[in-house]
């Protein structure tokens, strides 16, 4: 009997071990995201660059003791996106140790505001109108070198740019048009529950010194420059400025530490920052220029040129215009077809350009005589 009792809890145990071990299954593949990039408003379209093949496998997770900091993410010097049109979770432009690579970021990015010191400020949905029509959006800071995302203004955002003297330790600031339901109210943002307003009723056109102290913004087609610690209260620098219409990569480009800011026309418009007045380069013969009303622009201060992202028949080009002495003359010098500017190569000396199929190319900058 004791042996039948025996033969029986033997074979409950070997039962018990085979319910236990576990059973291998496969894993399923990953899921398929189709992505669709569209910008909505603006004349810019973008080709959606193919994701990397080569991203490495991350390695195997190890418990970190509790004393442990996990190390500083690494920073690209920039990254870039077409304005307004977002990366929906697909690699974006990133320079890296003077590399120009394709990189995914962990967010996604819907309207890129831009890029500074490791800040990447950005809406997480496209502008949508409020009931007087403003194009708003919310406001979002992701960290690169701590790989944290924050929610800094929620739903009420018609643009946002970070100070070009942003560093990487601490809070960014940040110029930020806020919508009060009927204009934009101008305000400068250190967090997301610590901002200091600057202008009421403004448009969303506005762009910083490049040392950070000023910021020139337009009002109702007038160009206006104030103080980033507050309100001047200066009468406008310019008048009828963005009068035959304007795009949502509009902002006034401050020409270096020269004292000019310069705005799209056709092609742009140079306006003293002291008040003294405007005027429109003339070719060195005298007569008029002509050329397509620019997108995005940049100026190097070293070459004394113009870098604009201009609309052409099938798509975006790059034309390059050498300024003469005081900026009266502007010539012509370079037009790259099915290009966009993506931005600073070596800051005032080399360019990056990005063609419609999502090629980098880094373009030195060569004064003309």
């Amino acid at each position: 009997m004791k042996k039948v009792y025996w033969l029986i809890f033997v074979g409950l145990l070997l039962g018990c071990g085979s319910e236990a071990a576990p059973t291998a299954v496969p894993s399923p593949p990953p899921p398929t995201r189709e992505t669709v990039l569209e910008a909505e408003i603006g004349p810019t379209a973008t080709a959606v660059p193919p994701k990397p093949t080569d991203t490495p496998i991350p390695p195997t997770a190890t418990a970190v003791p509790p004393t442990a900091t996990a190390e500083p993410q690494a920073v690209p010097e920039i990254v870039w996106l077409p304005y307004a049109v977002g990366n929906l979770g697909e690699p974006v432009l990133m320079l890296e140790d003077d590399n120009v690579v394709y990189r995914e970021i962990p967010v996604e990015v819907d309207i890129f505001f831009g890029y500074a010191a490791g800040w990447l400020a950005y809406g997480s949905y496209f502008w949508e109108p409020t009931a007087d029509q403003q194009s708003v959006t919310d406001l979002y800071i992701y960290n690169f070198a701590t790989d944290t995302d924050q929610l800094w203004a929620d739903g009420r955002i018609g643009r946002a740019a970070l100070s070009p003297v942003n560093e990487i330790s601490g809070q960014p600031t940040v110029a930020v048009a806020v919508s009060d339901g009927s204009d934009f109210d101008l305000v400068v943002m250190l967090g997301p529950d610590n901002s200091v307003p600057l202008v009421e009723g403004m448009d969303p056109y506005f762009s910083w010194s490049p040392d950070g102290s000023q910021i020139a913004y337009l009002r109702d087609h007038d160009l206006f420059i104030t103080s980033a610690a507050g309100v001047s209260g200066d009468p406008p620098i310019a008048s009828d400025v963005y009068r035959s219409g304007q795009w949502i990569g509009d902002a006034p480009l401050w020409l270096g530490s020269s004292g000019y800011l310069l705005y799209a026309e056709t092609p742009f418009v140079i306006a003293a920052a002291d008040g003294s007045g405007t005027f429109v380069p003339t070719a060195e013969n005298g007569t008029p220029l002509e050329g397509p009303r620019p997108l995005a622009m940049l100026y190097s201060s070293t070459t004394n040129q113009l870098i604009a992202e201009i609309y052409g028949m099938f798509g975006s080009n790059l034309a390059i215009y050498q300024f003469g002495d005081g900026f009266k003359t502007a010539e012509l010098t370079q037009q790259i077809d099915d290009a966009q500017l993506a931005g600073w190569y070596e800051e005032n000396e080399s360019i990056i350009i990005v063609s419609s199929d999502g090629e980098a190319t880094v373009l030195p900058l060569t004064p003309q005589e």
